[in-house]
């Protein structure tokens, strides 16, 4: 068995393809599965290979790299909702204070308009 070596063996570049897909994948919000099944044809292997090759070997020294790309989303969708919500509070406090100031205007438009008939009616009777 010297230097012998199967037909499907895998390489280096097939490993690092593989975990370039899944981690990908998953960055993407894609399963692992829909991993395998993409790099399945890429490597031009079966998606039961692919999962098999990275559940028994690569899952340990990619699983780090994994797990942070993992997270990554829900703190971006944490830091969107915070986001969202600061200005949903913003929004709702310059509402309210436009609401304030209409009123107001409204208010010395009433003022305005009794005046106005006021002095109206006042010009009539000096005629």
């Amino acid at each position: 068995m010297d230097g012998k070596r199967r037909k499907d063996q895998w390489t280096a570049d097939d490993d690092e393809k593989l975990a370039e897909i899944v981690i990908q994948a998953v960055q993407n919000g894609k399963t692992q599965l829909e991993a395998f099944a993409e790099a399945a044809s890429i490597l031009n292997r079966t998606k039961q290979a692919c999962g098999f090759r990275w559940n028994k070997t690569l899952r340990q020294q990619y699983g780090q790299m994994l797990n942070s790309v993992r997270k990554r989303p829900k703190q971006l969708m944490r830091s969107h909702l915070k986001l969202a919500l600061n200005s949903f509070d913003e929004l709702t406090e310059a509402y309210n204070e436009l609401e304030v100031k209409y009123r107001e205007l409204q208010s010395e438009h009433e003022k305005i308009l009794k005046w106005l008939q006021q002095g109206s009616s006042f010009i009539e009777q000096q005629k």
